[in-house]
């Protein structure tokens, strides 16, 4: 008895599990969108943003559950070439970040993601290809980054992604971007070369800029060396002029004693002619300084000592008392 006793339990708790995980689910905070439909009809939808948690249903056939993947989603579109306004080849990648966004129009209209990928990549392939064939190959394609316009054709690309496919499919867009950019061999050469000369058109722009810079250096350079040149020509006039007016002074008291202004003039001569630290012999007759010594001139109407003459001696201390 108490054997078919446990049996009937375990055969209701078996029956409970699988009534149990008919009529319940859960629905993740992270990662679902759960879409509940009645007789085919989608009755509700379960965010795992806001209706995380565990729910409860009919059991199927009354109702059945389609689940979703909440996350963003990353497709690209086929590495392509494509020709610019300006008629140049580039080959370009661009890459797409979706997710869904209203889940009844995404299961009317797609139902799988797989469906949803191949179309948003022929959508976002249509947008970018109208976008490049407007675009010229510098605003890829440039030494000057400033010049280079990436962000903007990233946006003419997105927003009007973004309107159809929220629009026709309950797709939001959140992002497009430029994966990859290169140019065919010919394009490249090509490319290079306008590069080139615009770097030369540079090159003598900043040159001639440097040249004129230079010229206006040397011309201030030029005015400042002659105001200086005619500030110390007049100031060594002045200076000039202060000296002679000096020595007209000196000149007058030498006119008073040649003797004596022939003497000074001699030892000017004689110092510098012994300026060196070299002992020199000379001969006194050849030397008109040591010749002027030898003279012996007077000075202020003193006359030379004569040879042989005694010096006159000191008069006494006492006598002078």
């Amino acid at each position: 008895m108490k054997k078919h006793v446990r049996l009937f339990l375990l055969a209701l708790l078996v029956v409970g599990v699988l009534l149990a995980s008919t009529v319940a689910f859960t629905v993740d905070e992270l990662k679902d969108i759960v879409l509940v439909k009645t007789f085919g009809k989608i009755t509700a939808v379960y965010r795992g943003a806001q209706d995380a948690g565990l729910r409860f249903k009919w059991p199927w056939p009354v109702q059945r559950l389609v689940t979703y993947d909440a996350r963003t989603f990353t497709l690209e579109d086929p590495y392509g070439e494509l020709t610019t306004r300006d008629q140049h080849n580039v080959l370009l990648t661009v890459y797409c970040n979706w997710r869904i966004d209203d889940a009844r129009k995404f299961h009317k209209t797609l139902d799988t993601i797989q469906l949803a990928n191949e179309r948003i990549r022929g959508r976002l392939g249509i947008r970018k290809n109208d976008v490049i064939s407007k675009c010229m190959l510098e605003d890829l394609v440039n030494t000057d980054p400033q010049r280079m316009r990436i962000p903007q054709i990233e946006n003419e690309i997105l927003e009007p992604l973004r309107a159809e496919l929220a629009a026709d499919y309950g797709v939001e867009v959140r992002s497009v971007g430029l994966k990859l950019i290169g140019l065919p061999k010919d394009v490249s050469e090509s490319v290079i070369e306008a590069q080139k000369k615009d770097q030369e058109k540079k090159v003598q722009k900043y040159k001639a800029a440097g040249e004129a810079e230079a010229t206006a250096i040397r011309a201030r350079a030029d005015r400042a060396s002659k105001q200086i040149l005619a500030f110390t020509a007049a100031k060594a006039l002045k200076i000039r002029a202060e000296g002679d007016s000096a020595a007209a002074k000196y000149y007058k008291g030498f006119a008073r004693n040649e003797r004596l202004a022939m003497f000074l003039r001699s030892l000017e001569s004689l110092k510098a002619e012994l300026a060196s630290k070299t002992v020199i012999l000379l001969d006194g007759s050849q030397v008109p300084a040591i010749r002027f010594f030898g003279e012996g001139p007077s000075l202020d109407g003193l006359e030379p000592p004569v040879a042989g003459a005694k010096a006159p001696t000191p008069p006494d201390s006492r006598t002078a008392r």
